[in-house]
């Protein structure tokens, strides 16, 4: 009888610990959650959810990078989208089209939210130096959400490797509704 009452005891206090160790692991991964989707700004995901809202697949618009890199990196481009993807990369001042892909990770508005999303987490191109960016700056268009101006310095003790991007002359051609 007495064995019997310890082995419940025993039965009981292994339920209770392994409760205990299941409600704080689901709170520790809670924690993690909420950490890793906090560092991007609501501002930053509000304007994604407002561009995205109207639904414009087709559009046109001129994009100068502020980089530590040659003036062909640089920009002045414009940038004609279609359905949802870059069909057009052209300089300014000439119209020759830009080669080398060197606007890839920068050639539609999805692309620029991107790279605004990876400076807050320290994702994609920013998880060479092992961190988010140490500042942002950022202005949207108020009507339609997309980044009309931004700046990253992703390390204050790193010189160069800051990145501007301003976006001109949006033109909507079409939406999808």
């Amino acid at each position: 009888m007495y064995l019997k009452s310890m082995d419940n005891a025993n039965s009981n206090l292994w339920k209770q610990l392994t409760r205990f160790l299941l409600s704080v692991l689901i709170l520790l991964t809670s924690l993690t959650v909420v950490s890793c989707t906090s560092s991007v700004p609501q501002e930053l995901t509000a304007k994604e959810r407002l561009w995205k809202d109207q639904g414009v697949r087709d559009y046109d618009f001129t994009l100068v990078r502020q980089a530590f890199a040659p003036e062909d990196w640089r920009g002045p481009v414009n940038i004609q989208v279609r359905n949802g993807t870059a069909v057009s990369v052209t300089y300014v001042s000439s119209g020759v089209a830009v080669t080398e892909g060197k606007f890839d990770n920068a050639d539609t508005i999805d692309d620029l939210f991107t790279i605004l999303k990876n400076a807050y987490t320290g994702n994609g191109e920013f998880e060479q130096f092992g961190k988010k960016a140490d500042t942002i700056n950022v202005t949207y268009n108020t009507q339609m959400g997309y980044p009309t101006d931004f700046y990253i310095d992703v390390s204050q003790t790193i010189a160069d490797e800051e990145q501007g991007y301003t976006i001109t002359n949006l033109v909507v051609q079409s939406t999808i509704k």
